[in-house]
């Protein structure tokens, strides 16, 4: 069998090829949706450190949007534009996944706790790379003997997470760089497979937050006939915090949620619940676990789809999103989506016509509300 250390030096490497071989966050303006998406994909950026990612997306932005842009003392990245008529926001998460770091063990391995919901069983026996403040490095989820046996993982918690960094002690591993607080993201580049699909981990939400910047470059602020604001939110994942934020200090009238419509559209899943067919268009999330969208709007935008000729797919699925926080404060919550396969693992599955068309449909409804 081998050695630990040794094991552990060849997926270091691994995810250290993956680093160098990485392209530049830098895209074209004129870039369209996958290019976008790959550019928001491959940036990484966990619950509370999307710094990174709200960079990339401001510097996405056509000039008009970029130069009126805000950051607000959430972390929040707001664009607002148009005057007078109702309130309308757009809003999409900036954050994924992963692991922070929660302690650093005698024989140097670390424990994490999860930051969003997710099966643990992804992350076993594959590289990671871990965010230090002074840098990244790589590192691994080690396996259990029996993790490829048919009945094992059901039983793999956050608990049995152990981060192996090829180190015999804590000491060594301290002098890494590594500490307490720091964060963990699976090796990740998206993917172009055949027939316009795409992959690629944090799909959800940077194809949202994709859809926005699309949008944003087609709208034309002379021609609004609302306030409309676009909003890419921090720390969904661990609760809808960013979108609390932007709840508790704006009002609005109607909240579009651009988020992920997790689907059945997989060749071992049940068609009988959670059908969007990817390639067929957006998603109206018609209800999920955390909110019921009222018939009248949702016969609004599919009314405005119609008309403009813009492919519309209306379901119901599992999960929340944004929006759901925007009720209680008086709007009416409408999320849109893209469907999606494989949700929160290391092979998220979209297709380009779908993105594009949603961008549309954020223009759409942010000019024809």
């Amino acid at each position: 069998m081998m050695h630990w250390q040794a094991l552990t030096r060849r997926w270091v490497g691994a995810v250290l090829c993956l680093l160098f071989m990485a392209p530049s966050y830098a895209a074209e303006r004129s870039a369209g949706s996958f290019s976008v998406l790959k550019t928001l994909l491959e940036v990484p950026g966990v619950s509370g450190h999307e710094e990174a990612v709200r960079a990339a997306i401001r510097d996405l932005l056509p000039d008009w949007a970029s130069s009126i842009s805000r950051v607000d003392s959430k972390g929040n990245l707001i664009v607002e534009a148009g005057k007078g008529g109702k309130r309308i926001l757009f809003v999409a998460h900036m954050d994924e996944t992963g692991y922070a770091i929660t302690s650093i063990e005698a024989d140097g391995t670390a424990r994490v706790r999860s930051l969003g919901g997710f099966f643990h069983t992804l992350y076993e026996a594959h590289p990671v790379i871990v965010h230090t403040r002074t840098g990244v490095m790589g590192a691994l989820v080690r396996p259990r003997g029996d993790y490829q046996a048919p009945e094992a993982g059901s039983d793999f918690l956050e608990g049995n997470v152990v981060v192996d960094f090829g180190t015999e002690d804590r000491k060594s591993t301290l002098g890494l760089g590594v500490a307490v607080g720091d964060w963990i993201t699976v090796a990740k580049r998206f993917r172009k497979l055949a027939g316009r699909m795409g992959s690629g981990r944090a799909v959800d939400d940077r194809a949202g937050c994709t859809a926005l910047v699309e949008a944003a470059r087609k709208m034309e602020p002379p021609r609004l006939r609302n306030t409309v604001t676009l909003a890419w939110s921090v720390e969904e994942e661990i609760g809808l915090k960013g979108a609390e934020a932007i709840a508790a200090s704006s009002s609005y009238d109607v909240v579009f949620a651009v988020d992920t419509f997790v689907s059945s559209d997989s060749p071992l899943e049940s068609h009988g619940f959670a059908l969007g067919l990817l390639g067929s268009g957006p998603v109206l999330r018609a209800m999920d676990n955390s909110n019921l969208a009222p018939a009248e709007e949702l016969e609004k935008v599919r009314r405005l789809a119609s008309e403009r000729g813009l492919p519309l797919q209306i379901g119901l699925t599992h999960g929340g999103n944004d929006g759901s926080v925007f009720p209680a404060f008086g709007a009416v919550d409408v999320p849109l989506s893209w469907p999606t396969t494989y949700s929160h693992s290391a092979v998220e599955l979209i297709h380009e016509a779908d993105l594009t068309a949603l961008g549309d449909l954020v223009a759409l409804l942010s000019e024809s509300w």
